[in-house]
């Protein structure tokens, strides 16, 4: 996470922004007083936006963790599938 001060994020506001999106980096911005706020791309946000609701699905996430364990060579194809 890329951090600043909000002094520095007012003079640097185009280029952090720029880094931020481009860089796919969340940044910090800290304040004297009062809480302190990050900067995320909106691709970014809507990917953890998905990830969050996804996790919500009872045992999806188990599911998939064991998918990915699972050998090629026990999985079926496509065309197997009753969908």
């Amino acid at each position: 996470m890329l951090k600043t001060t909000v002094i520095k994020f007012r003079d640097n506001f185009v280029s952090q922004i720029e880094q931020c999106i481009d860089n796919h980096e969340v940044l910090k911005v800290e304040r004297e007083r009062g809480e302190n706020f990050v900067i995320i791309g909106e691709g970014d946000w809507s990917a953890i936006e998905e990830t969050l609701y996804l996790n919500q699905i009872p045992g999806l996430a188990e599911s998939i963790r064991k998918s990915a364990d699972e050998p090629l060579s026990e999985g079926r194809h496509l065309e197997e599938l009753d969908w």
